[in-house]
């Protein structure tokens, strides 16, 4: 294993990692990892490793092993997270690895983790592979148990589970058992024991690991394909949404478009990633293609996908502004990627706010349903206004209304403007709205 914590070293320093988080389950695969992390932080000494452990309640020796987990971190000096969670056996291995990924990924943004790694050796990538191959999986799903797969790192996918165990006992490591992977009514633990019982033949794993990396291939073609050609779809971007030109239809199936916008998260958000099941896509792709303007679904707990004219939005969440208070006319008052700030009036401009109102209680919001807004020969609605300028539904949660102090909209920066019957321009400021950098 030498070699592997010269690898892991190598892998952290040339990106930059300093502070990971390792998914530990007290089985022999997971302690021999922080072994060979642990051998890792000897020659990285800015290295910092914390682990994650979750005891499902599941199997007779749950609790001795939430206790190893805490004796290791005390005996090392390890941070550790620890989830309790009571599990029934309905669905267990789906339920169980969503449950875990996702407290995984909550930690990574609290704490600022660099990579998540986990203990998935060349055993765990074989069962994986003949699963996909009984469920006649597509190419995609062939590829199988990915080593690197956007935060997660898994170092020791191609060693064996003979090659883990020889090294702990080697090292003495002690590690508990998990009864329940004898327990072959889940689908993993009986392809694991008809592999121990040698009912594959060798030519069989070696066509899987070929259809393996004809996949892996093909998959980073495609990464290559839309590195080079996604700037032709995308109309806008920032680290909160992408914007692209649903004339990406007419390049990619429905596949392609799968893979497109797992490359557009992955390489636009920070520690993002989809993980979209085939049915779920499926309901997906029939609103891209055929679903109205301004629908919109959720790719995952995180992203939003919405519909809009000529146009698909993909989004993470931002925090809500509350309303900001105008109280000075030489301010300049920041709302989200908008920038407001007055001067003296113009003939010419199209955004009057009277003095007196800014320095009684004006202030800056979002839009609401049923907001209006007073004009010259009639009163109208600001969704009708952001409709006739082409404000994406988007956008529009995040553009900046002003309001006088008891509530009324009396401007929508460069669309609309109270009308005033008694109009002074000595007694008005011009209101200017520029974009910049999105907080």
């Amino acid at each position: 294993m030498k070699s592997k914590v010269n690898e892991i070293f190598k892998y952290f320093l040339d990106n930059k990692i300093k502070n990971v988080l390792l998914s530990i389950s007290s089985g022999v695969d997971s302690l021999v990892l922080l072994h060979v992390l642990l051998r890792t932080r000897e020659i990285n000494n800015k290295l910092n490793i914390s682990l994650f452990h979750t005891n499902y309640n599941f199997h007779n020796k749950s609790n001795d092993a939430e206790l190893l987990c805490r004796q290791i971190s005390s005996k090392f000096n390890l941070k550790l997270h620890l989830l309790n969670k009571k599990l029934n056996n309905k669905n267990f291995e789906h339920n169980a690895r969503k449950i875990r990924y996702n407290e995984i990924f909550r930690l990574v943004k609290e704490y600022n983790y660099d990579k998540v790694l986990t203990a998935h050796n060349y055993n765990d990538q074989l069962e994986t592979l003949i699963m996909k191959d009984n469920d006649n999986a597509n190419w995609i799903s062939r590829i199988g148990i990915r080593k690197k797969n956007h935060l997660l790192y898994r170092p020791i996918l191609d060693i064996n589970k003979k090659q883990i165990y020889n090294y702990a006992k080697k090292n003495n490591l002690i590690w508990i058992e998990d009864s329940t992977n004898k327990d072959i009514s889940f689908t993993r633990n009986k392809i694991r024991y008809l592999i121990s019982k040698n009912r594959y033949k060798k030519i069989y794993y070696n066509n899987l690991i070929k259809l393996k990396n004809k996949s892996d291939v093909k998959y980073f073609d495609y990464l290559n394909k839309f590195k080079k050609n996604s700037k032709d779809f995308i109309l806008r971007k920032s680290k909160y949404f992408i914007e692209i030109n649903l004339n990406f239809l007419d390049f990619f199936s429905s596949l392609e478009t799968k893979l497109f916008f797992n490359y557009l998260v992955s390489s636009s958000f920070k520690d993002e990633a989809l993980k979209i099941t085939d049915s779920h896509w499926f309901n997906i792709y029939e609103i891209i293609k055929n679903g109205r303007n301004g629908i919109s679904i959720n790719l995952s707990n995180r992203i939003l996908l919405q519909k809009e004219r000529g146009s698909i939005i993909i989004s993470i969440p931002r925090t809500l502004n509350n309303k900001i208070l105008i109280n000075d006319e030489n301010e300049t008052y920041n709302w989200y990627d908008s920038h407001i700030s007055f001067k003296s009036f113009e003939n010419n401009d199209m955004n009057i706010v009277p003095i007196n109102l800014i320095k009684n209680g004006s202030y800056i919001s979002h839009w609401k349903k049923g907001d209006k807004i007073r004009l010259k020969n009639s009163t109208k609605k600001i969704s009708d206004i952001f409709i006739n300028n082409k404000i994406s539904n988007y956008d529009k949660l995040y553009y900046p209304v002003i309001r006088g102090n008891k509530g009324n909209v009396i401007c929508v920066p460069n669309l609309a403007t109270m009308y005033y019957s008694k109009f002074n321009k000595s007694k008005c400021l011009s209101l200017i709205m520029k974009k910049g950098d999105l907080k």
